[in-house]
């Protein structure tokens, strides 16, 4: 475990301060942590222990300044080839070299957190916060759409040794002393303490200015293609360079290029999705949390790509066919680019109205109601 003291660092009298436990698995996981701890840090004064191994450059679009970094495996979900292929092997070793807990893990973990005077711990889906939070003696605070060991219920026969370390996770995220359900969530769990609207990051431009930052024209008619924080074979993108009459920005490339009107961007690439999503007229995505909660915070149409092999899927797309206007795109039809036909039927689509007030602001309201001693 390594701290980056310039990012926040504890001091004496100083700001009140909370752990955070994030999972790795995408990027999703860290929207949702950034947009509760923007929301925290603004309404409560809170600087944060962030404690993850996904980047420290993707939150610091959303709370630079206001934590300290420690580089630790909290989490595993699943291990990812690609934004719609996992490898189910790799993923039981993973989880399985990190479920049990440590003691020894748990017990330096839990000496950090009270050391930095840590009031509660914050958790997206990785348990070993919870476990943590026991150990120092504070609370914790679960956000999930879902749970692992539910993800993983319908693989137990082909993974046999899942089952184990499911129930030892699940041990686990029921030991949160506050559990909160973020829409759109896929198990309604019954030991959850209440539920929010979606949790996404805010955007923090006009439509205007977001568009102006990618050098792009006030009267452009602009779609976003994203997969999420995995690189995904494209070869439909030669069909989509030689649309005309549309600027299609494109995550998840294998690099950053322009080709015409086809702007390109690697996941190295430093981007702020929701100002994307604010600069778009439309948005094509893998179903996923960060993304539909992104959309439906703004009002864009969405054509969404599904994995027939994901149990978070049906749930997911039975929410965004109620509330979000667009289609959906199955995954092992995506690479073909036959739904490239239907963009602009896409972009004329009438735009819902954005939404005034997103999850994370009730993720607030529910620690200072339920833990008031942990909240200042």
């Amino acid at each position: 475990m390594a701290g980056s003291p310039g990012r926040g660092a504890s001091r004496s009298g100083g700001p009140p301060r909370a752990a955070v436990f994030v999972s790795p698995h995408g990027f999703g996981h860290a929207a949702r942590a950034s947009a509760v701890m923007e929301a925290l840090h603004r309404r409560l004064g809170c600087h944060f222990e962030l404690f993850t191994s996904s980047p420290p450059w993707f939150f610091d679009e959303s709370v630079a300044g206001m934590y300290r970094y420690h580089h630790v495996v909290t989490d595993v979900g699943f291990v990812q080839t690609s934004a719609l292929a996992y490898d189910l092997e790799r993923t039981v070793a993973a989880v399985g070299a990190l479920v049990p807990f440590d003691d020894e893990l748990v017990d330096r973990l839990a000496a950090t957190v009270r050391a930095t005077g840590c009031t509660f711990v914050l958790c997206d889906i990785a348990p070993l916060g919870v476990a943590v939070a026991e150990r120092a003696g504070i609370p914790s605070v679960l956000v999930q759409n879902f749970t692992w060991p539910w993800l993983y219920e319908p693989l137990l026969a082909e993974a046999p040794d899942l089952q184990r370390l499911s129930a030892e996770l699940d041990r686990w995220f029921g030991r949160a002393t506050l559990h909160l359900l973020a829409e759109p969530f896929c198990d309604p769990d019954s030991r959850a303490h209440g539920s929010v609207f979606p949790v996404s990051r805010p955007a923090r431009i006009g439509r205007e200015e977001a568009r102006a930052a990618l050098g792009l024209g006030a009267e452009e008619r602009v779609l976003v293609v994203t997969m999420g924080g995995y690189t995904e074979a494209m070869p439909f993108l030669g069909a989509l360079e030689a649309l005309q009459g549309v600027t299609i920005l494109v995550t998840g490339a294998h690099a950053t290029e322009t080709r015409g009107s086809l702007r390109l961007f690697d996941n190295g690439t430093r981007l702020y999705m929701p100002h994307l999503v604010r600069a778009a007229d439309a948005v094509v995505a893998k179903l996923g949390y960060s993304t539909v909660a992104e959309v439906w915070r703004e009002g864009r149409p969405l054509a969404y790509v599904t994995r027939a092999d994901f149990r978070e899927m049906p749930p997911l797309r039975a929410w965004v066919a109620e509330r979000i206007p667009g289609f959906e795109i199955r995954g092992e039809d995506f690479a073909g680019g036959g739904w490239i036909e239907r963009i602009s039927e896409l972009l004329e689509i009438p735009p819902p109205d954005p939404q005034p007030k997103g999850g994370a602001d009730m993720v607030v309201d529910l620690v200072v109601e339920k833990l008031p001693g942990a909240a200042p």
